[in-house]
């Protein structure tokens, strides 16, 4: 019993430190955008429904939460929640077109500002977010 007293502790105190790190790259994110407001390349639901359905290669980025993501996304979108954006960005591409998408477009709007700080010209907000994705019934 002892043992398993023991695991379950050390399996607490992972996901802890886990949501701490997800706290502090979201700390990072937001220290590292003055004014989260700021106007960003906006790309509409429909215009990026075309680009899919027309098969021209896009780089997709939902940065919600992974409970967000599970309940549905876009396809082919890759997750990469907002807090693991400034440890993670470098994995995408530079070139080529790449949509970042939340909920409502407010943490996409951020995590683009920090990609367009970053030399990530080709980067644009999906306008709406998922919410209106889904709205449109895409």
């Amino acid at each position: 019993m002892y043992f398993r007293e023991k695991a379950m502790a050390r399996i607490a105190a992972l996901a802890f430190l886990s949501f701490l790190a997800v706290a502090a790259g979201s700390a990072v994110l937001a220290q590292s955008i003055p004014d989260a407001s700021a106007q960003v390349p906006l790309i509409e639901p429909a215009t990026l429904h075309n680009l899919v359905a027309a098969h021209v290669p896009v780089t997709i980025v939902d940065v919600r939460q992974p409970e967000e993501f599970a309940q549905g996304h876009i396809q082919g979108a890759i997750l990469m929640p907002l807090g693991t954006v400034p440890t993670a960005f470098a994995t995408l591409p530079k070139t080529g077109k790449l949509i970042v998408y939340c909920r409502t477009g407010h943490r996409s709007a951020k995590a683009v500002e920090f990609l367009l700080q970053h030399g990530y010209g080709n980067a644009v907000s999906m306008d709406g977010g998922y919410a209106a994705w889904t709205a449109a019934g895409f």
